[in-house]
């Protein structure tokens, strides 16, 4: 089985991948959105292009290898044929200097080459007034690149209009579901499974719940792993150790506290600050951030799942510490988060006092329960974090069985899980054969994620953006009447009925 074209909307920057391919010209030009991605490493940029369309900056381990592709094109309307060659050449190369690489080096072990490139093109490059052409040939072309040399590549795109005209690309250019999301196992039940969270997402009535799994793709260590370096460093041998990680992992918390605290330490502070070290979302992050969905909540640390959230004028409000006023969307983070180390939740007393702490919020969680469809991404269904939540769930309803019924998005099947949470939660696994490894089954998600998200866009937010026509064709009758309804409606008083039609065809991408 080949590989596979992933879109979500977001920041290239900021992906966990194995390589990025970065849009310049003849002369090295760099614009500002590249400048972090690139800082203090200008000296590393070559003289010439050797004949070459793209170039990679020198490695570094645990990062994304730099392409530099020569997409620069004279004037703004280029089709995608100007920037076919550089794309091809970035794929064929990335994917096989990747599969060179030892997956110590690597951001984390994941199953293919994991590719990542925005809409070429679409900035300075040269093709601002042709998107939905670059869009509809790139979607095209990446697909079956991603097939012919079995690499992953994420399209990440940049804002809802991008996001959705890449959607809707897919849709003019793919076979049948089946086919494109070619799951190992069980691809009609998980294919089904995929269109019922669709609906739910497009009816916005989606709550995602992110566990610590979310952020394996991006290199986080697992929870027993961090809790064993934190033992060395508080100075346990190794007999210690394997004793340590025999207890609960709330007990192991609070002795490394205690030994920390005595060697004028901090668990708290030293895990926000390993965590705090980890800058890139994960494919799952992106995805996820990717839905329709404006609430969230998770009991990780780590702050991938905002990174992966704002970009473009997305903000998100995170709760509790930052209520700061959004478009209604907002991330409750139970246990705390590595802003602000005194929050987190770890040891057995942490756990114990949460009640106290945070009643008001676990309120709030409970009246979501009852409200929405609850998506569980990340989570063992073994982990404690689980069941305090699968708890919150039984208090919130009651002896009303339908009202507050999730869905456990899990990577292997397990039959005792099914019997144990009958009364709670619908199992989805990802795989049902447990031979299979837990990154390609974790591939599994990300592939389902990536199809609820194209079933879950529609093509509203870039209609009526000209730029984006290509894309509209077949509509084209209505897409002209509306254009001109929005002209006459522009500037509307904020009283009238005018103003409102005017605020819907801006919904429709209307730029008056």
């Amino acid at each position: 089985m080949g590989g596979h074209l992933f879109i979500i909307n977001g920041d290239l920057t900021k992906i966990a991948c194995d390589a990025i391919l970065v849009p310049t010209d003849s002369a090295f030009t760099i614009e500002a959105p590249w400048d972090r991605l690139l800082a203090g490493r200008k000296d590393e940029r070559p003289d010439s292009w050797r004949g070459r369309r793209v170039i990679a900056l020198p490695p570094r381990s645990k990062e994304p290898r730099i392409w530099l592709g020569n997409v620069g094109q004279v004037g703004h309307s280029s089709d995608f044929s100007a920037f076919e060659p550089i794309v091809r050449d970035f794929v064929v190369e990335a994917a096989a200097e990747a599969r060179r690489n030892d997956d110590t080096d690597r951001i984390y072990a994941w199953p293919k080459p994991r590719l990542a490139v925005n809409v070429v093109g679409s900035g300075q490059g040269g093709g601002s007034q042709k998107k939905g052409n670059l869009i509809r040939g790139l979607v095209k072309t990446l697909t079956e690149l991603a097939a012919e040399y079995d690499a992953d590549i994420v399209l990440v795109t940049f804002g809802p209009k991008s996001y959705a005209a890449a959607q809707r690309a897919r849709r003019q250019v793919v076979q049948k579901e089946s086919e494109t999301w070619g799951f190992i196992q069980s691809n009609s039940p998980l294919i089904e499974e995929a269109h019922r969270l669709a609906n739910d997402a497009i009816d916005r009535h989606l709550v995602l719940f992110v566990g610590a799994g979310a952020s394996a793709g991006a290199g986080l260590p697992t929870w027993k792993k961090l809790l064993d370096d934190l033992a060395i460093e508080a100075g346990f041998d190794d007999e210690m150790r394997k004793r340590l990680a025999e207890r609960d992992l709330r007990d192991q918390a609070t002795l490394i506290e205690r030994e920390l605290k005595r060697r004028g330490g901090n668990l708290k502070r030293s895990v926000a600050e390993r965590l705090g070290n980890y800058q890139r979302f994960s494919l799952t992050h992106g995805l996820l951030a990717s839905l329709p969905s404006s609430e969230a909540v998770t009991t990780n640390y780590d702050k991938l799942f905002e990174t992966a959230y704002e970009t473009r004028g997305r903000e998100v409000a995170v709760l509790p510490n930052n209520p700061r006023t959004t478009d209604g969307h907002w991330l409750l983070k139970l246990h705390g988060t590595v802003d602000a180390p005194e929050t987190i939740t770890l040891t057995r007393s942490d756990y114990l006092n949460m009640p106290r702490q945070y009643g008001a919020l676990m309120g709030l969680v409970q009246g979501l329960l009852l409200m929405r469809r609850m998506v569980f991404v990340g989570y063992s269904l073994e982990d404690e974090d689980f069941h305090e939540l699968i708890d919150e769930v039984r208090a919130a309803r009651g002896d009303t069985m339908e009202i507050g019924r999730g869905v456990a998005l899990t990577l292997c099947e397990n039959p005792l899980d099914r019997q144990l949470w009958a009364k709670d939660l619908d199992i989805v696994p990802m795989v049902t054969d447990p031979g299979i490894k837990i990154p390609e089954a974790a591939r599994e998600l990300e592939l389902f994620l990536d199809l609820v998200g194209y079933l879950s866009t529609t093509s509203a937010s870039f209609f009526l953006d000209e730029s984006y026509s290509d894309l509209s064709d077949n509509e084209a009758e209505l897409r002209d009447a509306l254009a001109t309804l929005a002209t006459k409606t522009a500037g509307s008083p904020v009283d009238s009925v005018s103003h409102m039609v005017e605020r819907f065809l801006r919904d429709l991408g209307a730029s008056n």
